[in-house]
C-alpha cells in the first residue's frame, strides 16, 4: 500500500514538473541569453507642458552627457513653448554639452514642438516629427493683458500706485500704458525674437534674411515643416529608433534610462498643495504663471 501511494505521489510530482518546466526553462534562457547579449543603454528625456524653468531638464541633460554608459539620447517634446530665458537656456546647455561630451541628441515629437520648445529641439542633431504633428511659432510675444481703468472708474475705484521711472509701470493692468511704454514692450519682444530667430537659423542652416518664410510667428505641419527645412524626417519612435542606431555606436539591444522628475506643476498640483497647507508656495507659483501668460516664446 505504501509503495503504491509513492508511486502516485512520484508520478504526480513529474506532472507537475512537466507542466511547469516548459515556463521554466524560458525564463532561464531569457535571462541567461539577456546577461550574455550585449545592451547598450539610451536616455529618454521628456519635455511636456509649459517650460517655466530649465534646472530639471539640464540637470538629466547633463547627468545623461556625462554618463560614459549613455552613447545616445532621445528627447521626447510635447510642449507649445514657455518662457524665453529657461528655453533658452536648454537650448544653449544642449550646445554646450554637445561639444563637451559629444554623442548624438535626436528629438521626437508627435503633436506639439512649438515656439519655446523647437527653439530646444534646434539645439538637438535631428528633429523627428509626425506629419500632422505642430511645428514652428518662431516669435515672442506679450498677451493681452486688460486696461481695467475705466472699468475702475465706472464704480468708483480709483487705484494708487508708487512707481519710480516713467516705464515701470508698463503692465499695470489699472493703468493705460503711455507711447513710449509701448515702444519699449515692443523694442524688447522684436528683440527676443530676432535672437530666437538668429538661433534657429544657424542651428537649421536656414537664411535669416528669409525668416518670414520659415518664421514670423508661423505654424506649420510636421509635412510643411520637412518641406522648408524646420524639421529633417517624418516618422514616429520606430523612425526615431533606427535613426539612433545609424549615428551612435549601439551594440546589441537598447537599454533605456529615464528619469521621472516632477518638471511642471499643474492646476491640480497647485490645488493640492494648497489644501495640503502648501498656500503660500503654490500662490507663488500661480503668480509666476501669470507672468508667464505675458511674456513667452
Amino acid at each position: 500500500m505504501n509503495q503504491l501511494l509513492n508511486t502516485i505521489k512520484n508520478i504526480f510530482i513529474v506532472l507537475i514538473l512537466l507542466n511547469i518546466a516548459p515556463s521554466l526553462i524560458v525564463g532561464i534562457k531569457d535571462q541567461y541569453f539577456s546577461f550574455l547579449s550585449p545592451q547598450t543603454k539610451v536616455a529618454m528625456i521628456s519635455i511636456n507642458n509649459i517650460i517655466d524653468s530649465s534646472e530639471p531638464y539640464t540637470k538629466d541633460l547633463r547627468t545623461y552627457f556625462q554618463d560614459h554608459e549613455v552613447k545616445a539620447l532621445l528627447l521626447k517634446i510635447e510642449s507649445p513653448g514657455g518662457t524665453p530665458g529657461s528655453c533658452q537656456a536648454i537650448f544653449h546647455e544642449i550646445q554646450y554639452l554637445k561639444k563637451k561630451y559629444p554623442k548624438p541628441i535626436i528629438v521626437l515629437t508627435e503633436n506639439m514642438c512649438a515656439s519655446g520648445a523647437y527653439y530646444i529641439a534646434c539645439a538637438c542633431d535631428s528633429i523627428i516629427a509626425s506629419p500632422a504633428c505642430i511645428i514652428g511659432s518662431i516669435g515672442a510675444r506679450f498677451t493681452t493683458f486688460f486696461d481695467t481703468k475705466k472699468l475702475l472708474q465706472q464704480y468708483n475705484i480709483e487705484p494708487c500706485s508708487i512707481t519710480s521711472g516713467k516705464y515701470k509701470g508698463a503692465m499695470n493692468p489699472f493703468e493705460t500704458p503711455t507711447t513710449d511704454q509701448k515702444e519699449m514692450l515692443q523694442v524688447v519682444s522684436n528683440n527676443t525674437y530676432e535672437q530666437f530667430a538668429h538661433d534657429v537659423a544657424i542651428a537649421r542652416k536656414l537664411s535669416f534674411a528669409q525668416k518670414e518664410i520659415w518664421a514670423d510667428g508661423k505654424i506649420f505641419t510636421g509635412q510643411q515643416a520637412q518641406k522648408i527645412g524646420l524639421i529633417d524626417q517624418l516618422g514616429s519612435h520606430s523612425i526615431a529608433l533606427e535613426k539612433i542606431y545609424t549615428v551612435a555606436p549601439i551594440e546589441g539591444e537598447i537599454q533605456w534610462v529615464t528619469t521621472n522628475n516632477d518638471k511642471w506643476l499643474g492646476w491640480a498640483d497647485m490645488i493640492k498643495k494648497m489644501t495640503h497647507g502648501g498656500i503660500e508656495s503654490a500662490l507663488t507659483k500661480l503668480s509666476y504663471s501669470s507672468f508667464i501668460t505675458k511674456f513667452c516664446y
